[in-house]
């Protein structure tokens, strides 16, 4: 499997670069695993702890990442680690990602309401209650009935 990995690093650096493959291979790593990743939302710096979260919501959140996301949320300062750990939790679709999440659409954060939006719109699919082909307005869900209306700044798109 590594011997499988290591190649195909290779075929991309010759594919992309053509002229260094052994940089391929040194910039080039195997893929967390999910207890790796579920570790390092508890790393001292937030970069770590926020690549951490992007690897936790990718696509499908392994339910063993959902508790300590939500620890991890509750006590975290860094502004764009929280909106990784929020999107992943909106990704996951488990209800009490949902009051995390309304809970920062109104705030006054540009960047914050993004995310926010964008965890909603994932919890929104995962749980069924949109289709997976909604066609999203611009700035969604923020002017929506029911949702914060536009605030100043939400001129943006989302460029999920």
């Amino acid at each position: 499997m590594r011997l499988r990995f290591l190649f195909s690093c290779l075929l991309c650096g010759l594919y992309l670069g053509g002229w260094l493959p052994l940089a391929a291979l040194t910039a080039c790593h195997e893929p967390k695993t999910v207890d790796q990743l579920v570790a390092e939302l508890r790393a001292p710096e937030a970069k770590m702890r926020r690549r951490a979260a992007d690897g936790l919501g990718r696509e499908e959140v392994d339910p063993r990442a959902i508790q300590p996301l939500l620890e991890a949320i509750a006590v975290e300062k860094d502004k764009s680690t929280y909106g990784a750990m929020l999107i992943a939790l909106g990704r996951s679709g488990v209800p009490e990602a949902k009051a995390i999440v309304d809970a920062r659409l109104p705030d006054p954060d540009r960047d914050m309401r993004r995310w926010a939006g964008r965890a909603l719109k994932y919890w929104m699919l995962k749980t069924g209650q949109l289709p997976r082909d909604y066609d999203f307005p611009d700035n969604w869900p923020y002017g929506q009935p029911g949702y914060p209306p536009l605030l100043p700044g939400s001129d943006d798109d989302d460029d999920d």
